[in-house]
């Protein structure tokens, strides 16, 4: 069970911190693989937003954005699938 754990959260983080990555450069939304992430990590992060501010224009990265919401996302997941491991992994 918790490999199975480790998985999903896993992903969860991989997908969370490339939109974090991508944001932060400007990556175009046109390219199909940004655009999948942009699509896969937005409910992730939905619950968060406007929890340390609004997301604020990165100056001088062209058309970077720095999104607190998806650091505080990023933070949220790891603490809540490494509460899951331990729980798991003492049975």
């Amino acid at each position: 069970m918790s490999g199975i754990v480790s998985l999903i959260f896993g992903f969860l983080e991989l997908v969370v911190g490339l939109r974090f990555v991508f944001r932060l450069f400007g990556a175009d939304p046109g390219v199909q693989f940004v655009g999948w992430v942009y699509n896969i990590s937005q409910p992730l992060i939905t619950p968060f937003t406007g929890i340390l501010g609004n997301p604020a224009i990165v100056p001088g990265a062209g058309h970077g954005v720095f999104e607190p919401s998806t650091l505080v996302a990023l933070a949220v997941y790891a603490a809540v699938g490494g509460v899951l491991l331990q729980l798991f992994s003492r049975h």
